[in-house]
């Protein structure tokens, strides 16, 4: 099998089957490599320039990828090639060898209209709109006509956008400069076309808050922020599952995207930089948004849809592992919480399937399905069913006769994700991989797939942990509804679990979906979770920074695995302060990774790194941590009625219920230095312990009056002070209204 990939799939990992570099300029070497898995005979390439083909043979291999170095060309030059062997061939790529303009002057255009429209370079029209935000349009046109001297000046709703004053652009609010274009950087294809644009702007502002779900810090300023979904197992670094384009300063002043296209940011002192790749001749756009900080986020989030409220139950103790693959694991969790009077609300169910369809239950393992839900709903929990969207390539085993005829089916009819030539696109490398993607764009796809799972619901199923997502690498697909390119990869988990939770609608269920991935919209179809952590100390706080960034993004429900998903079982130091955050987050849940599996930290399969506090009590031999455990459970059940209450109002509110300082506190130049605190709700400040050994931490406490939350002790606020912590305490305080 012949492989060969445009771009990297993902930006922290050479596949080692790409073009280097994906998009080549005038004068520089360009290397394509293919990987040959299985072939009996070395890959040549064959490529074509200016009507002339020749075939050359790779020059340099490293392990299975043959390494083809073409030399540099002069632009304007479109190259396609095509890797070959005798049995078989690639699709045929092409790229273009790219031009670099800087535009750093600008003219009005003679049939400008409302003095609204300016001409960056010569085809470049930038038009200005201020209706509820200031919306800066870029759009290439084929011939911009005459232009004319002078300067650009537009007013409207306090704002003013004009040229000529050292820079293409500058936005002005109460006679004050608070942003201005200095450059832009065009990068063009072989027909002139603007393929990717670089804005550069000058600010004045210290602090950056959002961009997404970020794991490595709160304050993204002297730092950069990718805006491609990253499936990134551990250690996330300044990689995201959910990225979202949109953040705010502290100088009233925020940015969104309205589209779906990556845009990465870079945020130097005084100065920050987006770079986005457009297709040719298509527009796109920044919008502003001004005023206090929760007004700006609110503002971005009806752009993007209304915040959809889970249900109440969905705030209570979630509990699950990915070891729970038969009605024995089942009746023994039962069993565990009846016995140790350990409350929980939510069961969730990954190895539940025939690990084929993903809609069949494996009938040797769960011999009667609707008996075991039966189960699950008496004893007071509601059952959730892990899911991923696939229809699934078979490696290890037969795939039978279901999943070959549903393979067959969603190629015959277009229910899968096709190439713009036709041909079904299998996911490229990584998980899943070979895999058939459903087209949730297609109407009669969605339901071809959800009449497949509708069974479930008969039964009682409440809800879908909708794992995956990020599997869309190439740019040559062409969703149903024509979104191509970097713009399907992004929508993509969205759209997968957007069917899900109308699945859930249609059919009258109360339920909820719970989603690793996502983009713009998250807050639309809740409940995000943080993904896969190690059980190591530097990754709780990792989990910390994402819930606040989160928020910050209009991630307005969210979770985290306690005490990590991967690895050995977390100490009891390490458990017990994931459980007290967790306790005191949007959503309550513990959960762990295959038994056997590569981090699972146990000999095979037999080890259960169940992350249960019953489980974990019996590994380290500590029943003091099963008795803490309960304690937080139990005083979760006690905060359900404050947390439902919270989440109507937040997400009437477009509020993030885990919130950073600054919601609050916009004026306070100390809240928006403060990265390891948060508002759970409106009354609740909550102060999670992350370092090990710790029995005491400072807790900045914004002005107000404020009542510790386990020991009634009262502050004033306007200060810092330092806590005890108690392995069976967290630093908690509510705010009293006076």
């Amino acid at each position: 099998m012949l492989k060969h990939t445009e771009t990297q799939l993902v930006p922290f990992e050479d596949c080692g089957f790409a073009r280097y570099p994906e998009l080549p300029l005038a004068g520089e070497p360009v290397t394509l490599r293919c990987r040959a898995d299985g072939s009996s005979s070395a890959p040549a390439l064959r490529i074509t320039e200016n009507g002339k083909t020749s075939v050359l043979q790779a020059d340099g291999r490293e392990n299975n990828c043959y390494i083809f170095r073409t030399g540099s060309r002069e632009a304007p030059a479109r190259i396609r090639y095509q890797f070959f062997t005798q049995d078989e061939e690639t699709p045929v790529y092409s790229y273009d060898v790219h031009t670099v303009q800087t535009v750093i002057q600008a003219c009005l255009p003679e049939d400008g209209c409302d003095n609204r429209e300016l001409l960056a370079g010569e085809d470049l029209l930038i038009t200005v709109d201020m209706e509820d935000a200031l919306e800066i349009r870029y759009r290439q046109i084929h011939s911009a006509g005459a232009s004319i001297p002078g300067t650009y000046s537009f007013t409207k709703n306090g704002c003013t956008v004009s040229s000529g004053a050292g820079g293409l652009l500058c936005v002005s609010r109460g006679g004050k400069t608070v942003l201005t274009l200095t450059s832009l950087t065009l990068l063009r294809d072989s027909d002139n076309r603007i393929v990717r644009i670089t804005e550069h702007w000058k600010t004045t502002n210290r602090h950056v808050l959002g961009t997404g779900e970020r794991f490595h810090r709160v304050d993204q300023a002297g730092s950069s922020a990718s805006g491609t979904v990253t499936e990134h197992f551990t250690h996330q670094g300044d990689q995201t599952y959910l990225p979202v384009p949109f953040f705010m300063t502290e100088k009233g002043w925020s940015w969104y995207d309205p589209g779906m296209v990556s845009v990465a940011c870079v945020f130097d002192e005084n100065a920050f930089s987006l770079t986005r790749e457009t297709g040719p001749f298509t527009p796109w756009s920044d919008c502003f948004l001004f005023g206090k900080p929760r007004d700006m986020l609110a503002g971005f989030l009806r752009t993007s849809g209304k915040c959809a409220l889970p249900p109440e139950w969905a705030f209570g103790v979630w509990i699950s592992g990915n070891g729970w693959n038969c009605d024995a694991e089942v009746d023994e969790q039962l069993r565990q919480l009846k016995e140790n009077g350990y409350p929980a609300s939510v069961m969730v169910l990954e190895q539940w399937s025939d690990e084929r369809t993903f809609y069949i239950w494996n009938s040797e393992r769960f011999p009667a399905p609707e008996a075991t839900v039966a189960r699950i709903r008496e004893a007071g929990l509601h059952p959730v069913l892990w899911q991923i969207p696939v229809i699934k390539y078979e490696w290890d085993g037969d795939p039978g006769p279901r999943l070959l005829r549903d393979e067959a089916e969603a190629i015959a009819k277009g229910y899968a994700v096709q190439r713009e030539d036709g041909i079904p696109y299998r996911v490229t490398e990584r998980w899943f991989h070979n895999s058939l993607l459903p087209d949730f764009t297609n109407p009669d796809a969605v339901s071809w797939w959800f009449d497949r799972r509708k069974h479930l619901l008969d039964i009682g199923i409440e809800g879908f942990k909708t794992d995956g997502g990020e599997f869309l690498f190439d740019r040559r697909v062409l969703l149903h509804d024509g979104t191509s390119g970097p713009a399907a990869h992004n929508m993509y988990p969205l759209l997968y679990e957007k069917a899900y939770a109308d699945f859930l609608k249609r059919n009258n269920v109360n339920g909820v979906i719970f989603s690793r991935a996502g983009y713009t919209g998250a807050q639309t179809v809740p409940i995000h979770w943080a993904g896969d952590q190690v059980s190591e100390w530097s990754e709780l706080r990792a989990q910390l920074t994402a819930g606040i960034t989160a928020g910050l993004s209009g991630v307005i429900f969210w979770s985290f695995d306690i005490g990590g998903f991967a690895g050995p079982v977390p100490e009891p130091e390490l458990y017990l302060r994931a459980t007290a955050m967790a306790c005191f987050c949007p959503v309550m849940q513990w959960h762990s990774e295959p038994r056997g599996g590569q981090f699972s930290g146990g000999p095979g399969e037999g080890y259960n790194n169940d992350r249960s506090p019953w489980n974990l009590a019996e590994k380290w031999n500590d029943p003091r941590l099963l008795e803490i455990s309960t304690g937080y459970a139990k005083l979760r059940e006690t905060l359900r009625p404050y947390l439902w209450r919270e989440a109507q109002s937040c997400a009437g509110e477009s509020r993030p219920m885990m919130a950073h300082l600054c919601l609050d506190w916009p004026d306070d130049p100390r809240s928006w230095l403060t990265d390891d605190e948060y508002m759970l709700g409106h009354e609740l400040l909550v102060a999670p312990v992350t370092e090990k050994g710790a029995d005491s931490r400072t807790v900045w406490l914004p002005r107000g009056k404020w009542e510790a939350w386990f020991t009634g002790e009262k502050y004033s606020g306007g200060q810092e002070i330092k806590v005890a912590c108690p392995i069976d305490s967290i630093p908690v305080f509510r705010r009293v209204k006076t």
